[in-house]
């Protein structure tokens, strides 16, 4: 009986001094100095995490700007394309043979194709000339073909190449293609993008400073504690894991708010925009974060704390053993 006893103190002690055993011990250590940090500087802690979260919004925002320009630049601008005039001397069966001769470029999604009657009804319907049109014995208006291009084709020198291409096959008389509008929306769609990762960069190193500054005030804080527990054995890895754990404690919840932000940002000027699209004649709302964008920046946010913990944490140790 006395030696089952033993025999189950001693699998009892293994048990607890297993690796798996020591690691979650190590690591509910490091949470609860986290959280008890968080407790006794409760109001900076607050603070911090409101500075963080508001650098993180301000890109976030920017982010939702740009998505929701592109979204409506493709809803109320219509897509790129050029207009084939072709010549009107050719029959219907080279018209034809013209048209299937376009199809083989491989920028090219689809074609409408109006006849010489469709362009002479088009133009009396938009003209207002339709009276004058009638006087003339002839019809002085050319077949034409509407090419429209695919997705990936839709680049200023793209279509520009593919023009130049068209005008050298015989029976084309002109090849317009109206992109002054195209490349200005391109323009500033790339400039809102630039200024989109211009201010993310800025707010990384911010919140970066930020957060390897509340933990440099957190371990001198600790000064004495963390000597104490170098001169009794501590591992490095055993003093750094609090620290690391505060820097991602941080990044997490300061990118929860982030998004709550964005969401009442969203809300706020959601009806602003439907006022303004409704004066267009059309219908926008904003659209804001996806679960997968939302996921995102909480990962990103919380290996940025935790880098930056890293690196904070190295530096003013290794300051505190030289001194």
């Amino acid at each position: 009986m006395i030696n089952a006893n033993i025999n189950t103190i001693k699998s009892k002690s293994k048990n607890k001094n297993s690796f798996l055993s020591r690691w979650k011990r190590q690591i509910s250590y490091a949470w609860h100095n986290v959280f008890n940090d968080f407790r006794q500087h409760i109001f900076a802690s607050i603070l911090t995490i409101f500075v963080i979260a508001i650098s993180i919004t301000l890109p976030t925002i920017s982010y939702l700007l740009w998505k929701n320009a592109n979204q409506a630049a493709h809803q109320w601008y219509p897509t790129p394309n050029l207009t084939v005039y072709i010549n009107k001397s050719l029959t219907a069966e080279q018209t034809k043979e013209l048209i299937s001769k376009f199809k083989t470029y491989p920028e090219v999604e689809k074609i409408d194709y109006l006849s010489r009657d469709d362009t002479r009804e088009e133009f009396k319907t938009w003209s207002g000339f339709a009276t004058a049109l009638d006087l003339l014995d002839e019809n002085p208006l050319p077949a034409v073909a509407i090419i429209f291009p695919k997705e990936e084709a839709k680049q200023t020198s793209i279509l520009h190449g593919l023009q130049s291409q068209i005008l050298k096959i015989e029976g084309v008389d002109d090849v317009q293609l109206d992109d002054s509008w195209f490349t200005r929306l391109m323009a500033l769609t790339d400039m809102v993008k630039s200024i989109v990762w211009t201010i993310s960069i800025f707010m990384i190193i911010a919140v970066s400073l930020v957060i390897g500054n509340s933990i440099r005030l957190s371990i001198f804080s600790r000064r004495q504690t963390i000597l104490v527990m170098q001169l009794i054995g501590a591992t490095e890895g055993f003093i750094l894991r609090p620290f690391l754990y505060n820097g991602i404690f941080i990044g997490f919840i300061s990118a929860v708010l982030a998004l709550i932000l964005s969401k009442i940002f969203i809300w706020q000027i959601d009806s602003i925009i439907l006022h303004v699209s409704t004066v267009f004649g059309t219908k926008f709302t904003l659209e804001g974060l996806s679960w997968d964008e939302s996921v995102l920046i909480i990962l990103f946010s919380i290996i940025i704390g935790w880098l930056s913990a890293l690196i904070a944490t190295k530096k003013y140790l290794k300051v505190m053993y030289i001194t």
